[in-house]
């Protein structure tokens, strides 16, 4: 090996022990939990956790999430809240999930909600029906586009978090087959909006 190209891998070795350190030292200070900080009883509501089956908990490795059925007035639902900041791969499209559970979606529909809109799915599989409304949220802005998701997510990523927070994906849906008023809920419970 010449002098020229030892030189040279030195040179590059360093720079790039040099950008390593300068990343870690400019690294924002990770926050508080988002998705762990919804509340799990608040005027007009109660919560309670439930487990996550073993393809959850294997597609949603390193990702922070909540699943929990909640009441809110006559109206029992499910809220699953995914902050896929640590696994880029737990967060995708609800609708690829549910139509891959053998859902098939009979309408889908936005809706405005605080801060932006939302999408609402109606669901059936033979018999069985549900409705699943989602949106992603940083925190101020919410929105129901997967596409717009992926370009936040990405942005933060290539700016080491300085573009702004890490979008959650934010799904209520009904269970056992009991229709919600999914509107009604997104009104009377708030702490929704402190994600």
């Amino acid at each position: 090996m010449s002098t020229a190209t030892s030189i040279v891998l030195w040179v590059g070795l360093c720079l790039a022990l040099a950008l390593g350190i300068l990343v870690d030292l400019f690294r924002p200070v990770e926050e508080m939990s988002r998705v762990r900080a919804i509340p799990m009883y608040g005027l007009g509501f109660t919560g309670s956790d439930l487990p996550l089956n073993e393809s959850e908990l294997s597609l949603y490795k390193k990702a922070e999430v909540v699943k929990r059925c909640y009441r809110v007035g006559r109206n029992r639902f499910m809220l699953i809240a995914i902050d896929g900041a640590r696994n880029r791969h737990a967060v995708h499209d609800p609708q690829y999930c549910f139509r891959g559970a053998g859902w098939t979606v009979q309408g889908r529909e936005r809706f405005p909600i605080e801060g932006g809109e939302a999408v609402l799915l109606h669901l059936e599989k033979g018999d069985a029906r549900q409705d699943v409304a989602y949106w992603f949220s940083d925190g101020r802005r919410r929105h129901g586009s997967v596409v717009r998701y992926w370009l936040q997510a990405t942005l933060r990523r290539m700016t080491l978090g300085r573009s702004g927070r890490e979008p959650i994906l934010v799904m209520i849906q009904s269970m056992d087959d009991e229709p919600i008023n999914v509107m009604q809920i997104v009104d009377q419970f708030g702490a929704l909006f402190e994600i």
